[in-house]
């Protein structure tokens, strides 16, 4: 369905074609379609969409639930990278985590129960733009995650992701780096990214990396100033945690070994953009803590499962 009164065309063929004719003003214009869902947030969705979306106009994409006693809720935040995407003219495939989306949104809202029940796109287009627009949507379907616990540090299998929860530690205030000392094994295409959550919020990110030929071992370094993309996987809304997502292939083996978080001992606003050159004669103004991580710590993510096709 759509809601506007802008000229345009919606064609569905195993695909959506949105045709938009937007003409000159002086505001900027926007045009939404929409369709209704029913996926479950205590199942941890994964929805997953590949998007062509014609240049000069932008694009994004909302979620719109109830919650167990039927309140309606905004499950999408400003400053999302699912907002205001700039169109490329190329395909495009995205995934986005539901829980996740739906935590940042709100914070303060209990999700145990809820569903999400609306999907909406927009196409919108800056002032003194015209002209025939495009959004095509080839693909829109949604997968559960199956988490399986670990008892241990050290997991082997085949899996996709890794989640070790920190517990209720605050880690967003003043954080400078972290260290995380793992040994990893995977499919000779293996590429993965380590994050460190509070809640939904990533509050650091390491680099990419790939497995070592002549050692398991790697040292990750995670900084705030990293961050620049998300995990996919959630650990508890309550907690934070130490995710693993691969970006390519699958994890064969995994130890966690430590993981050595520093802070700052004050957070002055000049301190926020730190130039490396300088990390030398300003360590000791930090203090260092390790912490010594649980053995129940870790918990397994295998691929995701039960493909629900939501053309």
């Amino acid at each position: 369905m759509s809601s506007s009164s802008i000229p345009a065309i919606l064609q569905v063929n195993n695909s959506l074609k949105l045709t938009v004719a937007f003409p000159s003003k002086s505001s900027p214009q926007a045009l939404s379609i929409y369709r209704s869902v029913n996926l479950s947030l205590d199942r941890d969705p994964l929805l997953t969409f590949s998007t062509t979306v014609s240049s000069g106009v932008s694009y994004g994409i909302r979620f719109f639930g109830t919650t167990t006693n039927n309140a309606s809720f905004a499950a999408w935040h400003e400053g999302s990278s699912l907002q205001h995407r700039p169109g490329l003219g190329t395909r495009q495939t995205t995934s986005v985590n539901l829980v996740a989306e739906s935590s940042l949104a709100n914070p303060k809202l209990s999700l145990t129960g809820a569903r999400i029940t609306r999907v909406l796109f927009y196409l919108e287009a800056p002032a003194l733009t015209s002209g025939n627009f495009v959004l095509a949507l080839y693909d829109l379907h949604a997968n559960y995650i199956l988490r399986t616990p670990a008892n241990s540090t050290e997991v082997s299998g085949n899996f996709t992701g890794l989640v070790a929860d920190m517990g209720p530690t605050s880690t967003s205030q003043g954080l400078f780096q972290v260290f995380v000392g793992l040994d990893i094994k995977g499919s000779p295409d293996l590429s993965y990214t380590l994050y460190l959550t509070q809640g939904a919020s990533v509050v650091a990110q390491a680099y990419t990396y790939a497995p070592k030929i002549a050692t398991t071992y790697e040292l990750a370094l995670l900084s705030p100033s990293l961050v620049n993309s998300a995990p996919l996987f959630t650990g508890k809304i309550s907690s934070s945690s130490l995710i693993v997502r691969s970006w390519a292939g699958e994890i064969s083996f995994f130890r966690l070994n430590s993981v050595e978080i520093r802070f700052l001992s004050a957070s002055p606003a000049s301190h926020a953009g730190l130039d490396p050159s300088n990390y030398n004669s300003l360590m000791f103004y930090y203090f260092v803590f390790l912490f010594v991580i649980p053995a129940v710590m870790v918990a397994l993510l295998v691929k995701v499962f039960k493909d629900e096709n939501e053309n």
